[in-house]
C-alpha cells in the first residue's frame, strides 16, 4: 500500500477486497501499537513512524520470500527461468560462476543466455523479454533497478601500424570505425568524444561483440574503442596500438525492473551475484 498509495489501487494489485486490505493495515497497526499510514480522501501515505518501518519490513519480507525459496530448493521444487541479457565476454561477465552457483543452489531453476548490446538489453527487460540484463552505463529509468558492479575505462585502439596515420582527432574520425549497433554503449561513447571536437565517424562496421571488434582492429579493418585491460593485453600480443589521446568511463552494471525485484527468479539471480561479483545487491541496487 505504500508503493500505491491508495487502498482502492493496492486492493486491485493485491487481488483483495478493499475492506480487507484496510482490515490487514489495522490488525497490524494494532499488533505494532504505532499507526503507519495518514487516510486522506485522495489516499494514503505513510506516517514518520511507517517511513522508518519500511526498510525493516521489506528487509523481513525478503528473508521470508528467501526462506521460501530456500524450503523450495531443498525439496527440488523451486522452479523459475531467467533469461539474462549479456555483453562483452562470458568469462568477463563470469557467467560460467554465475550459472552454476544458480543450478547448484536451484537444480529446477531455467536460465538463457541472449547476447544484446546495452541498449537493446534495456529495451528487452522493458518489455519483459528479459529478466535481467548486464550493461554498460547506468539507465536513468525510475522503472529500472541498476546494480553497479565496476567502473571500467574504455580507450581507442588502432590497427599496428597506423598510429602514424592518426595525427588528431580530425584524422581519426576519417578512419573507417568498428563500432556495435548505435543503441551499444561502445558506439555511443565513440560518438561523444568526437562530438566534443564536433566530428563523427566518416563510416562504420557494426560487431556486436568485443572480442569480433578486437579481431577487426587487428585485421587492420578500422580503429575502435575497447575496454583498457583487453586492449592492453592485446598491445602486449603485439595486436594493436592505443591511441593516448582520448578515453572515456563507463561502468558495468546488471538491470531489472523494479517491480520484479521479488521474483523468484530476481532473488535467485541477485543473490548468485552477490557471491561471484561480492557486491551487496540490497544496497547497491538502491543507490
Amino acid at each position: 500500500m505504500a508503493a500505491a498509495g491508495h487502498v482502492t489501487r493496492a486492493a486491485e494489485k493485491l487481488h483483495l477486497s478493499q475492506p480487507t486490505v484496510s482490515g490487514h493495515i489495522r490488525a497490524l497497526e494494532e499488533e505494532l501499537g504505532v499507526v503507519l499510514f495518514d487516510r486522506a480522501a485522495g489516499g494514503v501515505s505513510l506516517t514518520h513512524t511507517g517511513r522508518l518501518l519500511l526498510e525493516d519490513a521489506e528487509r523481513a519480507l525478503a528473508e521470508a520470500h528467501h526462506l521460501r525459496d530456500h524450503a523450495r530448493a531443498l525439496s527440488g521444487q523451486l522452479n523459475a527461468r531467467l533469461r539474462l541479457g549479456t555483453i562483452l565476454d562470458p568469462h568477463y561477465l563470469r557467467l560460467g560462476q554465475l550459472v552454476a552457483l544458480m543450478r547448484e543452489r536451484y537444480k529446477l531453476i531455467e536460465v538463457e543466455l541472449h547476447l544484446a548490446v546495452s541498449g537493446i538489453g534495456v529495451e528487452k527487460v522493458k518489455r519483459r523479454e528479459l529478466e535481467a540484463a548486464f550493461v554498460l552505463g547506468e539507465p536513468s529509468d525510475p522503472a529500472m533497478r541498476v546494480v553497479r558492479l565496476e567502473p571500467q575505462r574504455y580507450v581507442i585502439v588502432l590497427p599496428k601500424g597506423w598510429a602514424s596515420r592518426v595525427t588528431g582527432w580530425e584524422a581519426l574520425a576519417e578512419m573507417p570505425w568498428v563500432l556495435t549497433p548505435p543503441e551499444g554503449r561502445i558506439n555511443q561513447m565513440a560518438h561523444e568524444l568526437l562530438r566534443a571536437h564536433k566530428l563523427a565517424p566518416s563510416s562504420v562496421i557494426e560487431a556486436d561483440q568485443e572480442s569480433i571488434i578486437l579481431s577487426l582492429v587487428a585485421a587492420g579493418v578500422g580503429v575502435s574503442m575497447l575496454r583498457e585491460d583487453l586492449a592492453r593485453e592485446a598491445v602486449a600480443n603485439g595486436d594493436i596500438s592505443i591511441w593516448p589521446q582520448g578515453a572515456a568511463d563507463t561502468v558495468l552494471s546488471l538491470v531489472y525492473l523494479v517491480e520484479r525485484e521479488q521474483s523468484p527468479e530476481i532473488r535467485v539471480l541477485r543473490r548468485a551475484v552477490e557471491n561471484v561479483w561480492k557486491v551487496k545487491v540490497s544496497e547497491a541496487a538502491r543507490t
